[in-house]
C-alpha cells in the first residue's frame, strides 16, 4: 500500500544516539585511564576527553535537527531530546573530573573510585545496547533496572572512597579536591542513572 506520509521511526536519528552512545563508551574507557595514572600522564590524556564532549554537543545538536523534523508525538521528542543532553552531559561530567584532577594535580586516588569509574564503563557499555532498541522501545527491557543496580554500587563506591580519604588525612587542599572529584564521578553515576529513566519513560510510553 502506498504511504503517504513516512514512518514515524526515523532511523538515522536513532543512528545518531548510536554514536553518542559509542562515544561515551570510549569516553569512559579513556576516563578510567586517566584516573590510574599519574599527574603527569592526566593532563596528556586530558584533552582527549574534551574532544570526546565537544563531538557529543555536535551530535546533540544533530539529533535535535532531525527530532524537529521527525513524524512523533511531542512528548516522544521532548524525551529524546532530555535523553541526547543527558548523555551529553555525562560526557561532561568526565571532562570535569579530568579538568579537577589536572589543576589539582592530585595523587593516587582511592581505590573504590576506581572501581566506580570500571562501573561507568559498564553502564556506558549498556547503553550502546540501548540505543539499538530505539528504535522499538518495548524491547529496552530491564536497562534501566540494570543501570540502577550500577548506581547503587557507584553510590556505595563513592561513599567509600569518601571514608578512605578521611581516614588517610593529609593536608587539607589535596583532601578537598580528592572530595570534588569524588563529586564529579558520583554526578557522572547520577547522569547515567537519569539516561535510564529517561530510556524506560520511552519504553512505558511506547507500552
Amino acid at each position: 500500500m502506498f504511504r503517504l506520509f513516512p514512518h514515524r521511526v526515523e532511523r538515522p536519528m536513532y543512528g545518531l544516539f548510536g554514536e553518542l552512545a559509542e562515544l561515551l563508551v570510549r569516553a569512559s574507557d579513556t576516563h578510567s585511564r586517566l584516573l590510574g595514572h599519574t599527574a603527569r600522564d592526566r593532563a596528556r590524556i586530558a584533552p582527549r576527553l574534551h574532544e570526546n564532549a565537544t563531538t557529543a554537543e555536535e551530535l546533540t545538536r544533530r539529533i535535535s535537527n532531525r527530532i524537529t523534523q521527525s513524524l512523533i508525538t511531542p512528548y516522544e521528542a521532548e524525551l529524546l531530546y532530555d535523553l541526547a543532553l543527558t548523555i551529553a552531559d555525562t560526557l561532561d561530567a568526565m571532562e570535569h573530573t579530568a579538568e579537577l584532577l589536572v589543576l589539582s594535580r592530585a595523587g593516587k586516588l582511592p581505590t573504590p573510585l576506581l572501581e566506580a569509574a570500571k562501573l561507568i564503563e559498564r553502564s556506558a557499555e549498556l547503553t550502546v545496547e540501548a540505543t539499538w532498541e530505539l528504535g522499538q522501545q518495548r524491547r529496552l527491557g530491564d536497562f534501566y533496572a540494570r543501570i540502577r543496580r550500577n548506581k547503587r554500587q557507584g553510590d556505595r563506591l563513592t561513599r567509600q572512597a569518601l571514608g578512605e580519604l578521611y581516614r588517610r588525612g593529609g593536608a587539607s587542599a589535596e583532601m578537598l579536591a580528592l572530595h570534588d572529584v569524588t563529586e564529579s564521578i558520583s554526578r557522572t553515576i547520577a547522569l547515567q542513572e537519569r539516561t535510564g529513566r529517561l530510556a524506560d519513560l520511552l519504553r512505558v510510553k511506547d507500552a
